[in-house]
């Protein structure tokens, strides 16, 4: 087991990406606290993990709320003692013409995303340092971080921040070893794609035809990458943007076919 002995604090633990992070960890002997903001759902993720594991537990707030952040990691290093690694899976999408999007919708994004992200990273991290024993911090962006999706101002401007956030803190936090990384995941089938497919933002077709490995990702394809990041494995890698796209940002051709 990679991660026996290790303590996992997961945002958005219930369900997506970050659900099939937390099954990984709790798989690999890690201690999980999974974090999201609705209660019935991170108690219904609990029962599945202890499946795997029976140190598991959760806790309910808002990442983008400051004092709600404070009270999830320090509630996770009372109920285990340490944290040894954190995800920041929780997020949203936002899908508009830019000409269009409304400044709530933005901010709401980017408190989210970006905002929460680094509030997380920041208290958690500052555990770290302060445990001596250094550290995991695991990130999740998007393709579209890297590349122009019309549509996405909002969301590609937060997980763009995501990315260089990311590479700061690698490059403040390596004197203390703890490791910054981040995974770009393609286009994953998770409920808030599928929900987007439905309403016709997505064509799932015309994606597949442009990801070269001829299909959309599965959950557990980011918590294998995950995983890796997690353990003693990835010790000396940091700074990293793990790109998990099926090769999707590398095809500059209409179709990969």
């Amino acid at each position: 087991m990679r991660l026996k002995h290790k303590t996992a604090l997961i945002t958005g633990g219930s369900s997506g990406i970050g659900g099939a992070i937390a099954a990984a960890f709790a798989k690999e002997g890690a201690s999980v606290m999974v974090a999201a903001r609705t209660e019935e759902a991170l108690r219904k993720k609990a029962q599945e993990l202890t499946k795997w594991n029976g140190s598991i537990n959760y806790i309910a707030g808002d990442v983008s709320n400051e004092r709600d952040v404070k009270h999830i990691v320090q509630t996770t290093k009372k109920l285990f003692g340490s944290i040894d690694i954190l995800v920041n899976a929780a997020g949203i999408t936002m899908v508009s013409p830019s000409e269009e999007l409304h400044i709530n919708e933005w901010n709401k994004c980017m408190d989210i995303n970006a905002t929460g992200t680094f509030l997380m990273s920041q208290e958690t991290g500052r555990q770290m340092i302060e445990q001596h024993t250094g550290g995991k911090i695991i990130n999740i962006t998007s393709i579209a971080a890297h590349a122009g999706i019309p549509q996405r101002a909002a969301y590609a401007a937060s997980k763009g921040a995501v990315r260089q956030l990311t590479e700061t803190l690698a490059l403040e936090w390596g004197k203390y070893n703890i490791q910054v990384n981040a995974i770009s995941p393609g286009y994953v089938q998770t409920p808030l794609f599928n929900e987007l497919a439905e309403k016709g933002e997505h064509n799932v077709t015309q994606l597949e035809n442009r990801i070269p490995l001829g299909r959309l990702a599965y959950p557990e394809d980011i918590a294998g990458p995950a995983t890796f990041l997690a353990s003693s494995e990835s010790d000396y890698v940091t700074g990293v943007i793990l790109k998990t796209d099926g090769g999707w940002l590398v095809n500059g051709h209409l179709s990969a076919h």
